[in-house]
């Protein structure tokens, strides 16, 4: 191993953190991809039930359905999708490095599934009513199938970025150890009923504006369909979550109960009872299928449901970005056999954080006491500001606010050591990896910060030796 170790560059982003950009872009993204695939297997269950029945106005509904799928979910879905994993690549290009080592003909599959996705909706939508009823009732089923196989795929992907699972992985090096996680099909039965949920509330806002133009009993028994998958969605949902639950690892659950506000389970907890609260009224009366209420409850769906559960799934795979052996400031922190890959913890403790880093200016590489503070500050943004605003006191785990008060860097350089030690760091965050003087330095530009009143500017100016300015 050479001294200087495969690190990228760090995208920070003060205030807010890249990970909560990530978790803007995939909340739009889930909602517009949970809308299509729920309302594939919707649609398909309709196109039969009209085709068995003979009854063609179902048609007129399922055409109005498909076209909101293009406009919102397949324009919005398809930028969104691709835009996840390109801010989580410039976010941490070597988590996804990893991932896609391990998963790239996984990710391959799952880009033909889409892109045939894609192309059917289009063609269903444009050939409704052109061809024979049955040639179109079997392209809406490979639809529907298509659908959920994008979900199947990218969810084992997920759960890999949660946590394998198990030590099996680690010595074999398996993509099926690696996919079939113990997390993975609770993960997947649990967004699966969920999409119901969210494609119901979509399925009766085009109801309720279609009122006038379909036949009553038609209507009701649309309207009736929405409501009860979305109740059996919803139940089964919520009831996977606690098979979810008993599959996360240790750390993730430590911070649940620790770091997540209780005021997010609030609030996940107040859209499910809404929900299912509104699909039970438009179950026994139909004529409450308003635009003014779905419409809402659709809205709610995404600033108290999936945004919040977005951001919690973001948060609990700390410290790690994936698999467990990668940490989120790109520190490979465990050996994988398998893979042939090798811790980078006591290099990094040999030769200091700053002098492995390729991207660290050389003015930064040996700390002396002019640059002392720039080099602490650079430590800040490539080890913490995965999970912290590491310049100022608001936002995402502030610094500002964890060290109010101490600006002795005496002070903090104790507490770092004790606290962020092998032994001693607690469980969802990485402990420190570097030289004394790097954690010193550390120490010394969070006090310096804190003695600034918690805010100081992002930007890194590499001081001039007094060597070089004679």
């Amino acid at each position: 191993m050479g001294d200087v170790l495969g690190f990228y560059p760090m995208w920070y982003v003060p205030f807010m953190g890249s990970a909560m950009v990530i978790a803007i872009i995939a909340s739009i993204h889930v909602l517009a991809s949970h809308t299509s695939v729920g309302a594939s297997i919707l649609l398909a269950y309709l196109a039969t039930k009209a085709y068995k029945e003979g009854v063609p106005q179902i048609y007129d509904y399922i055409k109005r359905y498909l076209l909101l799928l293009l406009v919102f979910s397949y324009v919005s879905g398809s930028i969104t999708g691709p835009g996840i994993w390109f801010s989580a690549t410039v976010a941490n290009p070597k988590g996804i490095s990893a991932l896609i080592h391990n998963f790239v003909w996984v990710w391959a599959a799952e880009w033909i599934w889409f892109i045939a996705e894609v192309t059917l909706v289009y063609i269903l939508y444009y050939t409704l009513g052109k061809i024979d009823e049955r040639s179109w009732l079997r392209l809406v089923w490979i639809f529907a199938i298509g659908s959920w196989a994008t979900m199947y795929i990218i969810v084992g992907i997920l759960s890999f970025m949660l946590s394998p699972g198990h030590e099996k992985w680690f010595t074999t090096g398996s993509i099926l150890d690696a996919f079939y996680n113990k997390n993975y099909f609770p993960h997947l039965l649990m967004r699966s009923g969920f999409m119901f949920g969210i494609a119901g509330t979509i399925g009766l806002f085009i109801a309720s504006f279609m009122k006038k133009d379909l036949p009553e009993k038609v209507y009701k028994d649309i309207v009736k369909t929405m409501s009860y998958w979305g109740i059996g969605g919803v139940i089964f949902g919520a009831t996977m979550f606690g098979w979810y639950y008993a599959t996360l690892p240790e750390r993730a659950v430590a911070m649940l109960g620790s770091i997540i506000p209780t005021w997010y389970y609030g609030m996940i907890f107040v859209i499910l009872l809404a929900v299912l609260t509104y699909f039970v009224i438009t179950a026994i009366n139909q004529n409450l299928a308003k635009p003014y209420l779905a419409l809402p409850v659709f809205i709610l769906i995404f600033f108290l449901g999936v945004f919040p559960e977005e951001k919690i799934r973001e948060t609990i795979r700390k410290p790690y970005i994936a698999g467990e052996f990668v940490w989120v400031n790109q520190v490979i922190a465990r050996d994988v056999p398998a893979k042939g890959i090798t811790s980078w913890v006591n290099h990094i403790n040999e030769k200091g954080f700053l002098a492995v880093n390729p991207f660290v200016p050389e003015g930064l590489k040996r700390i002396t006491p002019e640059n002392e503070l720039m080099a602490g500050k650079a430590i800040a943004i490539l080890q913490c500001s995965g999970c912290h605003n590491v310049t100022g006191s608001g936002g995402l785990r502030p610094f500002g606010e964890k060290f109010n008060g101490m600006t002795d860097k005496e002070t903090v350089y104790n507490f770092l050591a004790n606290y962020l030690t092998p032994q001693n760091h607690p469980p969802y965050m990485p402990y420190f990896v570097g030289k004394d003087e790097e954690l010193r330095a550390l120490s010394a530009f969070i006090a310096d910060m804190m003695s600034k009143g918690g805010v100081v500017s992002a930007k890194i100016e590499v001081p001039v030796s007094k060597e070089a300015r004679r």
